[in-house]
C-alpha cells in the first residue's frame, strides 16, 4: 500500500489487513472489440463515445446470428427474398464462449480516478469535457498484452482479455452514497431506443448522417448489448465489493504550483475528507500517483526532477504520463480516434442517445481525437498500473486474508464457533456492542451492512478479489462459507449475493466430467438467491442478473444443462423482470438453448429442435407485434429451419399449426412491404431487394398502428383458425412422440 508516508501533514494509513454498428474511423488505433467472429459483433452503442455526451456515426450492421446450426431448409414454403435482409443462414455462430468471456470481463477491478483541477483543465483543452477520468476510462477496458495472474495454489495463467473499470471518485461516475441502483426498466428502454434509432423499419434513422441501406442482425448482437447494460447497471453496494475501489489514481499536472502539497491534499480528500468512501466500504486501498507532463508547454527536465521527488515521498507506485495539451483534429497525420467505451450504464447510454438526437452540428460527431503519442503513453500507463500494482496488490491481499481469516473459519474451531453462535448464542457480542439481530453480532440490521473489518466483510471481499483474479475455485469455496453466516444473521441481500456468486463461480470453473458435475446444488443456490432478491429485498435488477447469468453459463455447459438454462430463462420472463423487447430476446435465447441440445450419435431422439422452432415462432410473432417485420422474418426463418429437421417436406401434420405458420408468414410479408410503401397485393412478386429507396420509406412504419399479435387470434386464412397457446398455457409444436411441456415449465 502506497501512501504519502514521508510527507506530513498527512499521516500514512496502516497496512490494509484482515454490434450494433461501430464507428467507421480512419484512425490507426483499432477500436476495442471482442475476439469473437464477425457475426457476433458487439452492439457498440451508436451515438455514444467514451462518454455519454459524444454522439458517433454508425456504419453497417452485422449479420444476424442466433443459433448454432447451419443446415439448409427442406421446407417448401415460400420465403421473403433475403437479398435486402442478408440471410442469417450463412456462417452461424452461437457465441457461448464469447458470452462467457463477456460475463467474466464484466466483473473487473474498479480503479478510482481523482485528479487535481489543473490536470482536468489540461485534459479539457484536448476536448474531454469531464477531464482526466474521461480520457483514460476507455483504455482500461482492455489492458494491452498478456497479464499473468497467480491463483491461491501458486500456479500462474496468462490472460489477454483482462481489464479494469475506471470510476470517477469526484462523484460523476461512482455513487458515493451507494444509492442509485438502476432498474431493469432502464435496460428495456435502452433496447427500445436502440431498435428505434438503428433499424430502418423504426421511426429514427439518425439526424447526423444520411439514411443508408443496412443489414439486419439477429438477436445475438442486441442480446449482447442487453447483457452489457445489465452488467453495468449495478452501483456500489454494501453486499458486494466489485464496485468498491481496489486502487485509485491520484493525478496532478506539471502546471501545478505546489505539486507535493496537492498530492497530499488529494490523498487526504479520499482518506478522511469529502471524497472518502461510505462507512460500509474499506477506506484503505492502493494509491497510484500520476504526474501529467505537458509536452507542448513545460520542460521535461523539470518534470523528471519532480517525478523523482514523488517517488522518494510516495514510493514506487508512481508514473510520469507525457501528453500534448493541444487538441488533436481528424485532419492531423498522427490523429487517432478515442476508442469507444464498452461498459456504459443504462443511464449513460440513454443520456448519450438523448443528446445525440438534439445535436445538429455534424462536426461534433464522434469521440475526440488523440495524437498517436498520447495513445501510446496512456496504454503504457494502464498496463503498468494493472500489471505492476493492481494485480500484485490483490494477490497479496487474498493470500493474507486466506491465511488469517478463511483458514480459521474452515477449521474445526471456526466451525464450532459458528454452530455455537447459531444454536446457543455463545460468543455473540450483540448485547454488548449494541448491534442487534445478527447471530454473529457483526451485522448491523439498522443500517444493513457489516463493518469493513468484520470477518464476514473481509471474507466477502476476499471472495470478490479471487473472482476478479479469475480464481473461481477459491471464490466458490469462500462464498460457500458465507452462505450460512449471512443466513444466520438474516442479512438477506448478503445472503442472496453469496448464493448467486457461489453458483456463478462454480459454473465458471473448468468443466469437470459429467459424472462429477451435479446440477441440483446449482439449482438450489439460484432459486435461493432469486427468492431473497425478490421477496426479501425487492431487488429486481440483481434477480434479473442472477437468472440471466445462470442461464448463459448453464447453456455453455451443454448436455442436460441446456434445458435447465431454458428453464431459468423462462423464470425471468414469468417474474416480469424484462419488458417487451427483453421477452423477445429471451424467447430467442430459449430457442438457442434447445437448439444446442443435439441427439446422440446415430440416435433419432434426444434433440430439441421442435421446442427450438416453437420458441422461434413465438419470437417472430412478438417481433411482428412491436412492428419489426424484418426481425420477425428472420425468426420465422429460424423456426422453419428447425422444423425442417423433424417434419416431412416442411409440412406440419396438424392443419391448424400449418395454417398459423402460413398466416404468420403472410402477415410478416405484408408488414414489411407496408413499411416500405410497396404494393401488398397477393400478386406481388417483386423481390424485396428491389424496394424503393429507404430514404423515402424508412419512417412510414411509425405513422401507422402496429398489428396485434397473432397469438390467440383466429387465422384469417382458415375459418377454424388456430389459437396458439400463450406461454402460460399448454403448447405444441408439431409431431412429437412425447408431450410438449415447453409452456408448462414456464
Amino acid at each position: 500500500m502506497t501512501s504519502p508516508g514521508d510527507a506530513p501533514p498527512v499521516k500514512p494509513p496502516p497496512s490494509f489487513s484482515p454490434t450494433i454498428p461501430r464507428v467507421a474511423s480512419k484512425a490507426r488505433y483499432p477500436e476495442h472489440h471482442d475476439s469473437s467472429p464477425p457475426l457476433e459483433s458487439d452492439l457498440v452503442d451508436p451515438s455514444i463515445s467514451s462518454t455519454p455526451s459524444l454522439p458517433t456515426a454508425t456504419s453497417e450492421l452485422p449479420i444476424r446470428s442466433a443459433s448454432p446450426h447451419a443446415r439448409s431448409l427442406r421446407s417448401s414454403t415460400p420465403q421473403l427474398a433475403r437479398s435486402t435482409l442478408v440471410s442469417p443462414l450463412d456462417g452461424r455462430f452461437d457465441g457461448s464462449e464469447d458470452i462467457r468471456s463477456l460475463i467474466i470481463r464484466s466483473f473487473s477491478p474498479a480503479v478510482g480516478v481523482y485528479a487535481s483541477e489543473d490536470t482536468d483543465n489540461l485534459v479539457r483543452e484536448k476536448g474531454f469535457k469531464h477531464g482526466f477520468w474521461e480520457l483514460i476510462r476507455p483504455f482500461g477496458e482492455n489492458v494491452p498484452g498478456k497479464l499473468v495472474i497467480r491463483d491461491s495454489v501458486g500456479s500462474s495463467r496468462g490472460w489477454e482479455d483482462y481489464g479494469v473499470r475506471f470510476i470517477d471518485l469526484a462523484g460523476r461516475d461512482w455513487d458515493i452514497a451507494g444509492a442509485g441502483q438502476e432498474s431493469p426498466g432502464q435496460v428495456e428502454e435502452v433496447l427500445q431506443r436502440q431498435l428505434n434509432s438503428v433499424f430502418l423499419d423504426g421511426p429514427l434513422t439518425g439526424p447526423l448522417r444520411p439514411k443508408e441501406s443496412v443489414s439486419y442482425p439477429l438477436a445475438s448482437p442486441l442480446y449482447k448489448l442487453f447483457l452489457r447494460r445489465l452488467l453495468s447497471a449495478a452501483s456500489a453496494t454494501p453486499h458486494e465489493t466489485f464496485r468498491h475501489p481496489v486502487a485509485s489514481v491520484i493525478a496532478i499536472s506539471s502546471r501545478n504550483a505546489n505539486p507535493l502539497e496537492s498530492l497530499r491534499q488529494l490523498y487526504a480528500d479520499t482518506s478522511n475528507g469529502h471524497r472518502r468512501l461510505p462507512d460500509w466500504a474499506h477506506p484503505e486501498y492502493l494509491r497510484y500517483y500520476v504526474l501529467v507532463h505537458d509536452e507542448d508547454r513545460d520542460d521535461i527536465a523539470e518534470s523528471t526532477k519532480l517525478f523523482d521527488q514523488m517517488k522518494r515521498h510516495f514510493g514506487l507506485h508512481c508514473h510520469l504520463l507525457r501528453l500534448r495539451s493541444s487538441q488533436c483534429v481528424s485532419s492531423d497525420d498522427d490523429s487517432v480516434q478515442t476508442p469507444l467505451c464498452e461498459w456504459l450504464s443504462p443511464s449513460e447510454h440513454l443520456m448519450g442517445m438523448g443528446e445525440k438526437e438534439t445535436l445538429v452540428d455534424i462536426d461534433t460527431d464522434g469521440p475526440p481525437y488523440l495524437f498517436d503519442s498520447d495513445v501510446v503513453a496512456i496504454k503504457s500507463l494502464v498496463r503498468e498500473l494493472v500489471a505492476q500494482s493492481v494485480i500484485p496488490f490483490m494477490e497479496s491481499r487474498v493470500a493474507v486474508w486466506n491465511d488469517q481469516v478463511a483458514s480459521r473459519r474452515r477449521g474445526i474451531s471456526g466451525r464450532f464457533m459458528s454452530m455455537s453462535r447459531r444454536w446457543a448464542g455463545f460468543g455473540s457480542s450483540s448485547r454488548s456492542s449494541g448491534i442487534s439481530g445478527g447471530a454473529s453480532g457483526n451485522y448491523d440490521t439498522t443500517r444493513g451492512f457489516y463493518k469493513p473489518d468484520a470477518p464476514e466483510a473481509i471474507l466477502r471481499k476476499m471472495a470478490d478479489f479471487a473472482f476478479m483474479l479469475r480464481d473461481f475455485k477459491l471464490a466458490a469455496s469462500t462464498y460457500e462459507l458465507l452462505r450460512s453466516d449471512f443466513g444466520n444473521d438474516k442479512a438477506w441481500r448478503h445472503h442472496a449475493g453469496a448464493h448467486e456468486m457461489c453458483a456463478i463461480s462454480t459454473l465458471l470453473n473448468p468443466l469437470p466430467s459429467p459424472a462429477k458435475f451435479k446440477l441440483e446444488g446449482i439449482d438450489q443456490m439460484i432459486d435461493t438467491a432469486c427468492y431473497s432478491y425478490l421477496t426479501r429485498c425487492s431487488d429486481s435488477t440483481n434477480a434479473l442478473r442472477c437468472l440471466t447469468l445462470a442461464g448463459e453459463l448453464l447453456k455453455s455447459r451443454g448436455g442436460s444443462a441446456t434445458e435447465d438454462a431454458a428453464r431459468w430463462t423462462m423464470r425471468a420472463m414469468d417474474q416480469g423482470l424484462v419488458g417487451p423487447v427483453g421477452q423477445i430476446l429471451f424467447s430467442e435465447r430459449i430457442s438457442a438453448c434447445y437448439a444446442s441440445r443435439t441427439a446422440p450419435t446415430g440416435a433419432k431422439w434426444g434433440s430439441r429442435h421442435r421446442k427450438a422452432g416453437m420458441w422461434s415462432l413465438l419470437a417472430a410473432d412478438q417481433w411482428l407485434k412491436i412492428g419489426k417485420p424484418a426481425l420477425a422474418s428472420a425468426s420465422l426463418e429460424e423456426a422453419e429451419r428447425f422444423y425442417a429437421n423433424v417434419l416431412d417436406d416442411g409440412i406440419f401434420p396438424m392443419p391448424e399449426m400449418q395454417t398459423f405458420v402460413d398466416n404468420l408468414r403472410h402477415h410478416v410479408r405484408v408488414e414489411y412491404l407496408e413499411s416500405r410503401g410497396l404494393d401488398t397485393g397477393e400478386n406481388q412478386s417483386a423481390p424485396l431487394s428491389s424496394t424503393v429507396d429507404t430514404e423515402e420509406t424508412s419512417e412510414k412504419l411509425d405513422k401507422r398502428n402496429h398489428r396485434r399479435s397473432l397469438m390467440g387470434l383466429p387465422a384469417p386464412l382458415d375459418p377454424g383458425g388456430l389459437a396458439l397457446a400463450s406461454p402460460k398455457g399448454q403448447g405444441f409444436d408439431g409431431n412429437e412422440d412425447q408431450p410438449n411441456d415447453d409452456f408448462e415449465r414456464a
